[in-house]
């Protein structure tokens, strides 16, 4: 009797500990954090849009995870909306022998949603690790009428993984439940 319930606590504290420790496991597409800056009121119920200037899938994809989860916080969207949501950024990768990050890799940064290359695999570099990669940007939403700028937020994170839109719906629902909002390091 006393090794059954021995064991049963045994397996019971060992269940505990998996459960506990499943999502600690589970690793984010890229954890970083991000700040927002209103400078004008947005109204909750104002309309957005997210110029399509895509070309690619992947600018396709980030497009969609964008206008996803700015329907899915509530936020309207319109192709004639009197506010513009822009993305601009880049990708600096753990490069050199010394350990530091550079921003040498050529045509991987990207602005207005327009192009998405900083969201693709560093190749091996020198044949050595593949480097960290750490994504950054700003997203910028403007008055249409004014091209004022009334919200603004900058983001950085470590990218895990290789899966493009993972990586865009994680972006995306970082920053869309925060538009109009001031912010200052919020994890994601």
């Amino acid at each position: 009797m006393r090794a059954a319930l021995r064991s049963s606590i045994a397996a019971a504290v060992a269940f505990g500990a998996l459960a506990l420790a499943g999502p600690a496991l589970a690793q984010s597409v890229c954890p970083g954090s991000v700040s927002a800056n209103a400078y004008a009121p947005v109204p909750r119920n104002a309309a957005i849009t997210v110029p399509d200037r895509a070309q690619t899938e992947n600018e396709r994809r980030l497009r969609g995870a964008v206008l996803a989860a700015l329907q899915g916080t509530g936020r309207r969207v319109a192709a004639d909306a009197p506010y513009v949501l822009s993305w601009h950024g880049g990708v600096a990768a753990e490069g050199d022998n010394f350990g530091g990050f550079s921003d040498t890799l050529q045509d991987r940064s990207f602005r207005e949603s327009d192009d998405l290359s900083w969201a693709h695999d560093v190749p091996r570099m020198g044949g050595r690790r593949v480097p960290a990669l750490r994504v950054s940007g700003v997203v910028e939403l403007r008055e249409r009428a004014t091209n004022r700028i009334v919200w603004s937020a900058m983001l950085t994170c470590t990218r895990h993984g290789t899966d493009d839109e993972a990586l865009f719906g994680h972006l995306a629902t970082a920053v869309a439940p925060l538009i109009g909002q001031s912010v200052a390091g919020r994890a994601f």
